[in-house]
């Protein structure tokens, strides 16, 4: 798979350099087709490919409820969504509560392009519509993220 990426609030500048290049390197490794029903199998290979490079497993928001994030490395929240648009609301919720708890400096939020979107099912997130939306919210969601898009 490739990828694109965008940096909204300078997310780019702000993760390291070598994971960027990791990140790249996992989408690279990852020979899954995108196709109908093919969400789960991709969440699952690039979660196990995201820990062989350290990252965590899910993250909670807090310990008094079941809300979580996909996982954690040196500070970077990492929300991978190949669902529903609404469920990205949700995550950039969910890593601005956890910048504004100085718990992660920076998120990056992993999700389908829109013609893998396409072909994975209806109405789910892409790269191009969070994009487009995130500077509607840019007196909401006040901290650095790096958008990755993934297509084949």
């Amino acid at each position: 798979m490739m990828i694109k990426l965008k940096s909204y609030r300078s997310g780019l500048d702000v993760v390291p350099h070598g994971i960027v290049e990791d990140i790249k390197d996992i989408f690279q490794s990852t020979n899954i087709d995108v196709k109908s029903y093919a969400a789960s199998a991709i969440n699952k290979s690039l979660s196990s490919k995201l820990k062989q490079f350290g990252w965590s497993d899910s993250v909670r928001l807090d310990n008094s409820s079941k809300i979580s994030i996909t996982s954690m490395l040196h500070g970077i929240g990492l929300c991978l969504q190949t669902g529903n648009v609404s469920r990205t609301y949700a995550d950039l919720l969910k890593l601005q509560t956890l910048y504004m708890k100085e718990i992660v400096r920076v998120g990056i939020i992993i999700v389908p392009m829109s013609s893998a979107a396409k072909k994975l099912g209806g109405n789910l997130a892409s790269f191009e519509r969070l994009s487009r939306e995130l500077p509607i919210f840019k007196q909401v969601i006040t901290m650095p993220i790096l958008l990755v898009g993934f297509y084949e």
